[in-house]
């Protein structure tokens, strides 16, 4: 059984994580990464940086910045915390689409790289607008719009709805209380250090390449015709450019 690894976007040890699995995945080991959200109490408005989240910050980034980050990543943080459950969302209904992966690297490098507020639903509905579109969505919004993620931060479809509450009761039941939690070989492993030193681990013993290159997550799939004007004021992607007078 492939390992289960239970984690939010919002966070460092994730962001850090999500570069362990990559370099795992694409050595054949495939991690299981179920989102689960760290605060669902946490005020739509995104929130300052605390001091002491500083602090932890820096103490994660040592751990395993040196391993499994690289330039495109530091320690300087966004400007704020956001309210991860659009992101979250996103990511459960991309998991049934067959788009996992690709989401989870467009809401990491969006947020922690590119700065961008995932917790907004307008951010997300373009930022995954192209995956989606890749992937086999069960409904018709996500079929022909990428659109997956409500104005309430909740999914679109009652499947990913219900794989959100799932994700987030079985992390509950491991009763660690902190993410990430991995489950490894029947081993429960929780907090920042311990996860990111057993991916360290797995990445060194297979010999993993770290930060492998893959194809654009965000890329749209190729068509043959452009979308129509309608699409493209509401979602925008590569094609907005051509309707753009000078």
């Amino acid at each position: 059984m492939a390992p289960v690894l239970y984690a939010d976007f919002g966070f460092p040890c994730c962001c850090l994580a999500g570069r362990g699995v990559d370099a795992l995945t694409a050595a054949g080991f495939e991690v299981d990464w179920r989102a689960v959200e760290r605060e669902p109490r946490l005020t739509v408005s995104a929130r300052p940086w605390g001091p002491d989240e500083r602090a932890a910050v820096d103490a994660e980034f040592a751990i395993a910045a040196p391993l499994l980050a690289d330039g495109a990543l530091s320690s300087a943080l966004p400007g704020v915390v956001p309210n991860t459950r659009a992101a979250v969302s996103g990511y459960a209904a991309a998991y049934e689409a067959g788009v996992a992966a690709d989401v989870r690297r467009v809401l990491l490098e969006g947020y922690w790289v590119e700065h961008a507020d995932i917790g907004d639903p307008e951010v997300l509905r373009t930022r995954l607008a192209g995956p989606l579109l890749r992937g086999n969505g069960s409904c018709e919004p996500m079929r022909r719009f990428g659109y997956a993620v409500s104005m309430n931060r909740e999914p679109i479809t009652t499947s990913a709805w219900r794989r959100v509450r799932s994700w987030r009761a079985e992390w509950l039941q491991l009763g660690t209380g902190t993410l990430p939690t991995l489950i490894d070989d029947g081993e429960t492993v929780s907090g920042a250090s311990a996860v990111l030193r057993r991916l360290v681990d797995h990445v060194v013993r297979l010999g993993a390449k770290v930060n492998p290159d893959h194809p654009d997550p965000a890329r749209y799939p190729q068509i043959q015709e452009r979308p129509s004007k309608h699409w493209i004021s509401q979602v925008g992607g590569r094609w907005a450019h051509a309707w753009m007078g000078p």
